[in-house]
């Protein structure tokens, strides 16, 4: 299970995932994302919660990357991974 939570915020957009991020919550979330709104907004996906990262949502998370997004994480395995995935440091505090 995930729960994906979306705050607008003036010139920011955050997605909240929390939960496994596998299977059919990929297309989920991928769907969640793609609506959001672009024009000049910061993107911002915080997976400070999520617990469980399948083959299929890394590849959202390396697309959501290439688009500009940012990543907010915390715990060595999730802060790596964003390293891994973006070639900087996590965000580790939200706004």
């Amino acid at each position: 299970m995930l729960r994906i939570t979306v705050q607008e915020d003036g010139a920011l957009w955050r997605m909240q995932l929390a939960g496994r991020l596998e299977g059919a919550w990929v297309a989920e979330t991928e769907n969640t994302w793609r609506s959001s709104p672009g024009s000049g907004r910061r993107v911002e996906i915080d997976i400070r919660e999520v617990t469980w990262i399948d083959q299929a949502g890394l590849r959202l998370l390396h697309a959501m990357n290439q688009a500009g997004a940012r990543f907010v994480a915390t715990g060595v395995a999730l802060e790596a991974l964003v390293e891994e995935i973006t070639g900087r440091p996590a965000r580790r505090s939200g706004p």
